[in-house]
């Protein structure tokens, strides 16, 4: 009776449970959808002079939804609020600044992303059985490794531009924030997904050796968390009565 008195005095609260219950079971695919759209926003959004405040604005989104999707235990949220609050700092600050801080949010927004890779791939290992969410939540893990992968490129190629061969009708786009993050996503993605890009070779170490891991963590993610979801699904059915 108490609790039946309790719903009929609160006729939003079950609705509002049941609402941030659907909000949370498809959040995953939500977040697939702001990664896909902001591929496609970096890549359109990078030209030599081009601004890039809506590749910006789309990418601060971003890393709010990974840090609302991801972090979900109290104490990762502390520590990656922070990191989140000073990569925001940074990337809206340097368009304010006349040093260039490019270096430093690369560096900041690869340790970002790489956490964000490996708490997914630990609480989907942790899960006892697969499901549509899991399978959206590898999807967002291996393109949030390809972006980590892109800053590390990004990295390498403003303290060894030597070390990357290339083309000339891409090179305009790397003096530039934004076409540089678009032509190593592409570049990244392309490797793990082991497709190549012409357009971007590396010639000297560390380059080199930085596409050798990004293309063996590319089959290595597939590989074993699809290993991992056969394994699941076949835990399940030995359970099934």
């Amino acid at each position: 009776m108490c609790r039946l008195d309790s719903v009929i005095s609160k006729p939003g609260q079950g609705m509002r449970s049941l609402n941030e219950a659907a909000l949370r079971s498809r959040k995953h695919a939500a977040l697939l959808a702001l990664l896909l759209a902001s591929l496609a926003i970096q890549s359109f959004d990078a030209r030599p002079g081009a601004e890039g405040l809506l590749s910006d604005a789309f990418r601060t989104v971003l890393g709010i939804a990974i840090f609302l999707v991801v972090f979900e235990r109290p104490r990762e949220r502390v520590g990656m609020a922070t990191f989140l609050i000073l990569i925001l700092a940074i990337g809206w600050g340097r368009r304010l600044s006349a040093t260039s801080l490019d270096l430093a949010l690369h560096t900041l927004m690869s340790l970002y992303l790489w956490v964000a890779v490996w708490v997914i791939l630990r609480d989907l290992f942790g899960k006892p059985a697969v499901g549509v969410e899991s399978v959206l939540g590898a999807i967002c893990g291996y393109i949030i490794a390809g972006d980590a992968w892109a800053h590390i490129h990004a990295i390498t190629y403003l303290l060894m531009p030597a070390a990357y061969n290339i083309n000339q009708e891409v090179s305009a786009l790397l003096a530039d924030w934004h076409g540089r993050l678009a032509v190593f996503s592409y570049y990244s993605i392309s490797a793990m997904l082991t497709l190549g890009y012409g357009d971007v070779t590396p010639v000297r170490a560390p380059a080199t050796i930085l596409s050798l891991f990004t293309t063996l963590f590319g089959v290595f993610y597939s590989a074993v968390v699809v290993s991992q979801f056969v394994g699941m699904a076949q835990s399940r059915r030995n359970e099934a009565p």
